[in-house]
């Protein structure tokens, strides 16, 4: 161990050290050497052709006294996690930069920032003989902090053999946040783990939850999603020491928005094209995006998307008053998920991966033309067994309106200016219609019916509202503050239906 601060030493005072290959890994290879093999050969990490000059034999002769005098290295980088049969660990993110995998131990295991926890750390080394099952969640994240919910009931049904850990990477102060806006979660008896960022570098990923499992001895037997969190799968790893836990990857090829997905992007290896104009099967680890660029001309491109949202952009068509939302779709003769999938994490995965479920789409056109139309006329043509039209319906609607005979005044900004959130949203000299469409894209996309603007406001306005949008009685409180109306009411409104006239989505085989 001495021999390691040595090394430690010289790669920082010794300027005949090529750090080029001076890794830890090589660093603790070189420590279980003979320490005079170490300071006289010339290979690999020390130039071939240096010679030493007086001055800096004296700089080594001072690092040998130094590590004798420093003793263990434990002082030095830390407490050492010797699981049984595994070689030492050093505490020490700095040094650890690797990711770890399966049959891997943690290079740590006491954790400062914990809450809900009867000491001010937290120890894995306390839950030895235990399996400990870590689980990445962040508060923004609604999968992963509802997860919370499950796990605490597990914990409770396992609480002999598991120890459930919650980790993430935000701090104390936003995770109290989310306790006191949810008290049913701070009732929860797990210990919560926080500002943690050590784990995230060495457990890389991009969806949450994220589980790490790691066995009775400390190594790590499983990475996984929330779906193979099952009390089967829990109680097979309790009797046998194993289970079928899928491993989560979370692997993703990066793409550039900026270039052409058929043409450009060469670091995609396949891109499976099936069409010209272009379209694609799913091309595995990409990232499900859609953009629709009309900077320069035409620019439409969809990812690993499913037909259902394919079909709804290009029937939108960009109409701010007539979103076509899942509360505008009327789907006719198809099977269960054959459009669609209401799966999550790694079934999700596995149901783009069976074939003709996810697709990509590419459209460059010139400026002055209607992509949309066109973009509807290629899924008529690649999927004939698909009619896609738009019908007028009667259908309960949220409509908005003025009060009779009033008229709500025209913007006294001059400038245009336009915030959204969640919680809030403010216009200045800006359509309205522009709101009505954000609210129904994202705050009632689950909503049962559509927000309508039938106020006849066609000029910019301000308007400040406030609330939880994605809660009818709160938007409703909250435009009625600013002086509208917002009820229920049967309007005949454009809704798009899909209907399946062959036997398969191709047409006729």
């Amino acid at each position: 161990m001495k021999k390691l601060i040595l090394l430690c030493f010289l790669g920082k005072v010794c300027p005949f050290l090529n750090r080029s290959s001076l890794t830890l890994s090589r660093l603790v290879s070189l420590s279980r050497q003979p320490l005079a093999d170490i300071i006289h050969r010339r290979s690999r990490f020390i130039s071939q052709d240096y010679v030493f000059p007086t001055s800096q034999y004296k700089v080594l002769y001072i690092c040998f006294i130094l590590s004798i005098l420093l003793g263990s290295i434990n002082d030095v980088f830390g407490k050492v996690a010797s699981p049984a049969g595994n070689s030492e660990k050093w505490e020490s993110t700095s040094i650890f930069s690797d990711t770890l995998g399966i049959g891997d131990y943690l290079p740590f295991g006491e954790f400062d920032k914990v809450l809900q926890f009867d000491s001010d750390q937290l120890r894995l080394e306390d839950y030895r003989g235990k399996y400990v099952v870590l689980e990445f969640w962040a508060t923004w994240c609604s999968a992963s902090s509802g997860s919370l919910y499950k796990v605490d009931e597990l914990q409770e049904k396992f609480k002999s053999d598991i120890q459930f850990i919650p980790v993430t990477y935000e701090s104390g102060q936003k995770v109290h946040a989310k306790l006191d806006a949810y008290p049913s979660m701070a009732a929860l008896s797990l210990p919560l783990v926080v500002d943690e960022r050590r784990l995230a570098k060495l457990f890389p990923h991009i969806t949450l939850p994220h589980l790490v499992i790691l066995d009775r001895a400390g190594k790590i037997i499983a990475v996984t999603g929330k779906e193979d969190l099952t009390e089967e799968n829990l109680e097979r790893l309790v009797r046998t020491g194993s289970a079928s836990f899928r491993l989560k990857k979370d692997k993703r090829i990066p793409f550039s928005l900026d270039e052409n997905l058929i043409s450009g992007n060469q670091q995609i290896p396949s891109k499976n094209i099936r069409f010209q104009s272009a379209l694609t099967s799913y091309i595995p680890e990409v990232s499900g995006t859609l953009m629709d660029d009309r900077e320069n001309g035409a620019h439409i491109l969809a990812v690993n998307r499913t037909l259902l949202s394919l079909y709804r952009f290009a029937y939108s068509a960009r109409d701010f008053a007539n979103y076509i939302g899942m509360n505008r779709v009327i789907l006719e003769g198809f099977g269960e998920e054959e459009l669609d999938s209401p799966k999550t994490g790694l079934d999700y995965i596995a149901w783009r991966e069976e074939g003709d479920h996810v697709f990509g789409y590419e459209l460059i056109a010139p400026p002055g033309v209607n992509q949309y139309q066109i973009m509807q006329e290629d899924l008529d043509r690649y999927f004939p067994g698909i009619e896609a039209k738009l019908e007028l319906r009667k259908r309960k609607v949220w409509a908005l309106r003025l009060p009779e005979g009033k008229r709500y005044p025209a913007s006294s900004f001059n400038q245009a200016s336009y915030s959204f959130s969640p919680f809030e949203a403010s216009i200045k000299n800006y359509p309205l219609i522009g709101l009505i469409y954000q609210l129904n894209q994202v705050s009632l996309q689950r909503s049962d019916y559509p927000l309508m603007d039938l106020t006849g406001i066609d000029y910019p306005i301000d308007l400040d509202i406030k609330g939880n949008f994605s809660k009818p009685e709160q938007l409703k409180a909250a435009f009625e503050k600013a002086g509208f109306i917002l009820e229920l009411s049967e309007e005949e409104i454009p809704v798009l239906v899909l209907s399946k006239v062959s036997n398969t989505i191709y047409g006729e085989l």
